[in-house]
């Protein structure tokens, strides 16, 4: 049967292409890998269609031509490449031209002032004396003027400690997200896009946040608040375990195990996925975020369960055979 061009793609086809984009945003395949994906390509029609429509959907991206489009994808923190390729997946089974992927994809945080790639931490001093620090792969815009100092949080997690503002007339520290602003007054505080939010951790000092469609509301010290554009969470105690990933660890008390293995993707270049079976398997311990690939060894000893790799790039955790 003839298919139309842009008539949707079965599933299996795509998470078959989509394997082999995300290998190729990791850079030039080696020799074995290039005869593979001529192989794949060669067995089946629906294979090669699915991978010329991944091509011409990179090329619709804001008008970015496609070699273009590649470079920034390859470029992009890890998370936001998988949300990419989530995107661009249902964009094949749905079909269509694919236009919807110019307003999804992420380019802001590829041209963002400041951002960190997969497994990379940042420490930036800002102009006011206050410390800026960025979480595997997280991207922030940096605006200060004669009238306010504001970091819009792009993707990611941020821990920020104010400085006292050396201008003439106090500025507002403000930090953006898509749900709303924090404004800093003299404090520490972590803020984490989340859950189709924003979770804030709040160490020193005192926050005013304002959702975008909601009341204000101020935030003490040792607390902790979600809040999106319309809603505001309880508070909680704030959690010094988020923040260790500034001192280069991942620190777990009776975490759920896909939970876990969420976290630890967040570090570690390409796919890392938990099998549904085994999900909630609680985990609790010290994990260094410079070595994934020990931390999984040690998920191994610990868990009746077994790492399964495909490529050290495609990795999924699932029940000991």
């Amino acid at each position: 049967m003839t298919r139309l061009p842009d008539s949707p793609i079965a599933p299996a086809v795509v998470e078959q292409a989509s394997h082999w984009l995300m290998l190729h945003w990791g850079g030039p395949l080696e020799d074995e890998a290039q005869r593979r994906f001529a192989a794949w390509q060669a067995a089946d029609p629906e294979h090669r269609r699915a991978w010329e429509r991944l091509q011409r959907l990179q090329g619709t991206l804001a008008g970015v031509p496609a070699g273009t489009a590649r470079t920034v994808l390859r470029e992009l923190p890890d998370a936001r490449r998988r949300q990419a390729l989530k995107l661009l997946g249902l964009l094949l089974m749905a079909g269509g031209s694919g236009y919807l992927a110019q307003a999804h994809l992420p380019w802001r945080e590829a041209l963002a002032d400041l951002r960190s790639g997969t497994g990379e931490r940042l420490r930036h001093d800002l102009p006011d004396g206050s410390r800026l620090e960025l979480n595997s792969g997280s991207a922030v815009d940096i605006r200060f003027d004669a009238h306010q100092r504001r970091i819009r949080l792009l993707a990611g997690e941020l821990l920020l400690t104010s400085g006292r503002d050396p201008a003439p007339y106090p500025r507002p520290l403000v930090v953006e997200t898509a749900a709303g602003d924090v404004q800093a007054l003299g404090t520490r505080f972590c803020v984490r896009e989340i859950d189709g939010g924003s979770r804030v951790d709040l160490y020193q000092g005192e926050l005013e946040i304002r959702p975008r469609r909601a009341a204000a509301r101020r935030l003490q010290a040792g607390r902790q608040l979600w809040f999106s554009a319309d809603e505001m969470g309880d508070t909680r105690p704030a959690d010094l375990d988020a923040i260790a990933w500034t001192e280069g660890r991942l620190v777990v008390e009776h975490m759920p195990l896909g939970r876990f293995v969420d976290e630890l993707a967040r570090h570690r270049p390409g796919v890392l996925r938990c099998d549904p079976a085994v999900a909630g398997l609680p985990l609790t311990g010290v994990f260094p975020l410079a070595d994934t690939d020990r931390v999984l060894a040690a998920l191994q000893r610990s868990l009746p369960v077994e790492v399964h790799a495909v490529t050290r790039y495609w990795v999924t955790v699932r029940p000991r055979a």
